[in-house]
């Protein structure tokens, strides 16, 4: 194996490479120097607040960051001593870069009972290669066994490719949940690491809360993948910089700053490191490397699943990825193309922290500019008749938010039934289950033909709105049949504009007009 790979930290995602972030709650995010590298803790100036860091190198085979806020200096101490601890206890487990670990016991016999922990990982990997449709795949250690052999000078072998996929079918593994038991067929090699580094994590973290009840704030980043808790240094939330998908080196400064509370970040990627010019990122579906996607940033509830949702956008196209992530309550992601293209979820631009002197021209900008007068949003649209058995007319939501995805109005739920209201996933997921006056909103589905609706700048409450941008969303499904989920930009301003989206196999053409009406 060459020494590029060895480098690499034990417990290390399939292929994925150094993440692209630095925690800016950290006193010394780049440790430049040995002697910042050397074992210490700083604490604040601020005595009050209490804020402990720490930074250890040689952990899983990258670095180790911890930030402690409100307990004493020995308390935090003990929280580190805790984190560690429980790392060193979980990379016994899951590393599948020592001999001795239980993972290598399991790979190696291809059957036996388990502790808790693995088990818990394992059951989760196969969990999240359902819901990616195999985007996100813990069964290839024999793919990339074979890939790491090679080298990268050469691409696999096709016919070896296509032969260990072709054996890791649905079926080659099973589980047993009460007697802890897996069982997989001699081709599955479990490589779970870009699970597993999440879960630790998780896992440090929590431990680290159990130990001292009395900690208010906790930051843990192994390695760039960064869980936080409580309170932060700064009161608003724990500040992250996202460094620009393209450039490559530890030092430079950050292209965003996140504001994060209670929350996990995870990166995937091409990034820095390749193997003779070829990522280290493998697409489960043809067993080559990953080359359309230069950096998967996720950001949710979970360490864990932040790190399987980064890795599995990788290898899937960015409507798919985002289509995923807008189904999970809790979760946001950008991704940057190698082409420079960049996608990212409805959520996002929520979660970025803009700098004060950008926010007060924006506020001062709003509060100067109303909704122009006589002004609506006309949308025209279209349910076309389609010849199939039963057909059932199609649920249609029809809704506006702000710049920042948040609700502004909803304008129509052409729907009803319990049973398949949630179809229109994006819009239920993020709004309509928390509509308490949903039964209110909601109207029976529209049979095939031309509808209108207008939006007249007003929220949900009757309030004006200023103006500025804003998204118009429409997202059609129907029973035993497509699903569609298209958005308008408006820009509202004292001129009209006319838009038009391709009709859909559920909806025809859609038309927006923002005109002066009266």
């Amino acid at each position: 194996m060459s020494s590029a790979l060895r480098n690499f930290y034990p417990i290390r995602k399939a292929f994925r490479l150094s993440p692209l972030v630095i925690a800016l709650a950290l006193i010394s995010p780049f440790h430049t120097n040995a002697a910042e590298q050397s074992e210490k803790i700083e604490q604040s100036e601020n005595v009050a607040t209490q804020t402990h860091r720490f930074h250890r190198d040689h952990i899983l085979g990258t670095s180790l960051d911890v930030v402690v806020q409100g307990v004493s200096k020995q308390d935090a101490k003990l929280a580190l001593e805790v984190i560690q601890k429980e790392i060193s206890q979980l990379d016994q487990v899951l590393s599948t870069w020592r001999n001795d670990s239980e993972i290598t016991a399991l790979n190696n016999n291809k059957q036996g009972k388990v502790s808790a922990e693995l088990f818990e990982v394992i059951a989760a990997c196969e969990t999240w290669r359902d819901k990616t449709c195999g985007a996100f795949d813990a069964r290839l250690g024999q793919l990339i066994t074979l890939w790491e052999q090679s080298q990268g000078v050469v691409k696999l072998d096709e016919a070896m490719r296509t032969h260990v996929l072709n054996q890791l079918q649905s079926d080659s593994v099973k589980l047993d949940v009460e007697q802890h038991s897996i069982t997989m067929d001699s081709a599955v090699k479990f490589a779970p690491d870009a699970y597993a580094k999440g879960y630790i994590i998780d896992r440090a973290l929590v431990a680290a809360r159990k130990a001292v009840p009395s900690i208010e704030g906790l930051l843990v980043d192994i390695g760039g993948d960064i869980r936080v808790w409580g309170n932060a240094p700064q009161k608003e939330g724990w500040k992250i910089g996202v460094q620009d998908a393209f450039v490559h080196n530890d030092n430079s400064a950050p292209q965003q700053v996140l504001n994060l509370n209670d929350q996990a970040i995870a990166f995937s990627g091409q990034g820095y490191r390749t193997l003779a010019g070829q990522s280290h990122l493998l697409d489960p579906k043809t067993g080559m490397p990953v080359q359309q996607v230069e950096q998967c940033v996720v950001v949710g509830t979970c360490a864990a699943d932040a790190d399987a949702l980064a890795t599995a956008l990788a290898a899937m196209t960015p409507s798919e990825g985002l289509e995923l992530i807008e189904t999970l309550i809790g979760y946001e992601a950008k991704v940057t193309l190698s082409n420079g293209q960049v996608h990212q979820s409805s959520g996002w631009n929520s979660l970025v922290q803009m700098p004060q002197n950008v926010e007060m021209r924006t506020v001062a900008s709003q509060s100067s500019a109303k909704w122009p007068a006589g002004y609506q949003a006309v949308i025209d649209l279209s349910i076309p008749k389609i010849a199939v058995e039963k057909y059932r007319a199609p649920y249609v939501s029809v809704w506006v938010t702000d710049a920042n995805k948040q609700i502004v109005r909803t304008l129509a739920v052409w729907g009803k039934d319990e049973k398949w209201i949630n179809s229109n996933y994006v819009w239920w997921r993020r709004y309509g289950r928390q509509m308490p006056n949903l039964d209110a909103v909601a109207k029976p589905s529209r049979q095939p033909g031309q509808y209108k609706l207008a939006w007249d700048g007003k929220d949900e409450t009757g309030k004006a709105v200023a103006a500025g941008k804003y998204l118009i969303h429409i997202e059609t499904s129907r029973e035993h049949g497509d699903h569609s989920y298209q958005t308008f930009d408006l820009d509202v301003k004292a001129k009209g504009s006319n838009q038009t989206l391709p009709a859909q196999r559920e909806i025809g053409t859609v038309k927006l007009h923002f005109q002066k009406v009266n």
